[in-house]
């Protein structure tokens, strides 16, 4: 018997304890469930593989993430972004000094030979992006270049002439952002990582377990048709206060007692109201997977934790490190969960910088970035302690780069940029998609240096796709409706 018909038997006993159970309204999500269990022709990978996306709001102005250090480009890019910054003498310029860009930030793409660096901080985070630039090469990381949301490519010319072929609201933090979420220029209900889950949550044991978990609150991006997010903090659960969560749990006083009669109401199904009905359904699900997740994350064996030192004051750190820990009791053989596919949430803020780009404090570009590069290097390390390098990948977004041109003090809104792409199963060290002639105003860019993109975040979503089972033509078409308009679906920074 192959997997699918294994994951096929296995929903059907489960949707006969679900029927058993509950009553009509936790049949309908389940039958759309059955038939893509029925109908599924997808590509099965055997094993745990889960996917975590960082998202990088307000619009990271990632041309100075990844930089070229060739010294002609170099000064292609330094004329475009207004000149070296100096405080002193240039304190509008946006260009970091190639000077800076010492050995510890310098990577070669190992495709064309091609010269670049990664954002070297400045005096407060001198360290700057050196961690992502280790990983990268190793290898494990991957950088897709002038990547942005496209209904189908598009040319300069076809921009100016037919606003039809370009991507709705242009600029615009939400829209994009949920463009992003989507990976379709339509009105969508639904996200790529929740369409996504949908189609290989199957092999997943505990299917009362969301397989798409979001340490940042809800997002688009995670609703499926069948799946929607777990939400959790990076700190882990919070309880009921004051009354027992359920009978493995512990209370304050007369906690046993309240959750007695909590039990009886919700247990009540003498209330005609369908409302109420499922009210008490969801709030005792709600219950199960407190317990179910707390009492395997605070096991008091310490199997919930891992020992790698995540950095501190870094909001990002601790999300990645909750990350680590849910995928650790998510994937053990023996534990509770015991899911082969996960696709996980987390945001990090702060990337509007129409002012204050250069900033040597916390809230400058150099500091966010150190930020971000400190915390994907403890996650990277977390993962090895788990033994999961080669089952995660970890991808950024963000719904824009930012104009290449400076406003006075920062950047503002642009469209093609830079995100990463790392795991032990990337192509790394190496840059996918192209990078763009920085020079303003030129065939694929505008007076500001708003880049047109030449990838798409359908290609890269559905490259990601399909190293999490999802081969088949029509499921990628599904999830991805606009994929047929570019030339691959298969960007090839996946092993």
């Amino acid at each position: 018997m192959n997997s699918n018909e294994q994951a096929r038997r296995r929903f059907l006993r489960n949707l006969g304890i679900t029927l058993g159970a509950g009553g009509a309204s936790a049949l309908l999500p389940q039958l759309k469930l059955m038939s893509s269990a029925l109908a599924a022709e997808k590509g099965t990978v055997a094993g745990y593989r889960a996917l975590v996306c960082v998202y990088l709001a307000g619009g990271n102005d990632s041309w100075n993430m990844l930089l070229p250090y060739d010294t002609a480009l170099h000064g292609v890019y330094a004329t475009a972004r207004g000149g070296i910054y100096n405080a002193t003498t240039n304190p509008g310029g946006l260009a970091i000094d190639r000077a800076a860009l010492t050995s510890q930030f310098q990577i070669t793409d190992s495709a064309s030979g091609a010269q670049y660096a990664v954002n070297p901080g400045n005096v407060n985070y001198p360290t700057g992006m050196s961690d992502l630039a280790t990983i990268y090469r190793a290898n494990k990381l991957a950088f897709i270049a002038n990547i942005g949301t496209l209904v189908r490519p598009i040319t300069k010319a076809e921009y100016n002439s037919t606003p039809s072929s370009r991507p709705p609201q242009l600029y615009s933090h939400n829209d994009q952002e949920n463009l992003w979420h989507l990976a379709r220029t339509s009105t969508a209900a639904t996200g790529w990582g929740g369409l996504l889950a949908d189609r290989v949550r199957l092999d997943n044991v505990n299917q009362s377990l969301s397989p798409c978990i979001s340490l940042a609150g809800a997002n688009r991006f995670e609703v499926g048709e069948n799946t929607f997010p777990y939400q959790m903090s990076s700190s882990g659960l919070t309880g009921l206060a004051n009354i027992y969560n359920s009978a493995s749990s512990s209370g304050g006083t007369y906690g046993s007692q309240r959750a007695g009669a909590l039990d009886l109401l919700l247990a009540d199904t003498s209330n005609p109201s369908l409302l109420t009905q499922e009210y008490a359904r969801t709030f005792k699900r709600g219950r199960d997977l407190y317990d179910l997740v707390n009492s395997s994350l605070t096991a008091g064996d310490g199997s919930g934790n891992v020992t790698t030192v995540f950095p501190a004051n870094n909001s990002l750190a601790d999300q990645l490190k909750m990350v680590a820990r849910m995928i650790k009791i998510s994937r053990e053989s023996s534990g509770q969960i015991q899911h082969k596919r996960q696709i996980y949430y987390v945001r990090f803020g702060g990337f509007d910088l129409h002012d204050g780009l250069m900033a040597t404090n916390t809230g400058g570009h150099g500091a966010l970035l150190n930020r971000v590069s400190q915390a994907l290097s403890a996650f990277w390390t977390a993962l090895g302690e788990i033994g999961a390098q080669n089952e995660v990948t970890t991808f950024s977004m963000s719904e824009f780069a930012r104009t290449l041109s400076s406003n006075g003090n920062g950047s503002d809104h642009a469209w093609g940029g830079v995100q990463f792409v790392m795991g032990g199963m990337v192509n790394g060290g190496r840059l996918y998609g192209t990078f763009p002639d920085q020079a303003l105003n030129n065939a694929i860019s505008f007076s500001r240096g708003q880049t047109i993109p030449s990838t798409s975040v359908d290609q890269m979503a559905a490259t990601l796709a399909r190293w999490m089972g999802v081969t088949a033509s029509n499921d990628l078409a599904a999830i991805f409706p606009n994929l047929i308009n570019f030339p691959t679906s298969n960007l090839g920074f996946m092993a």
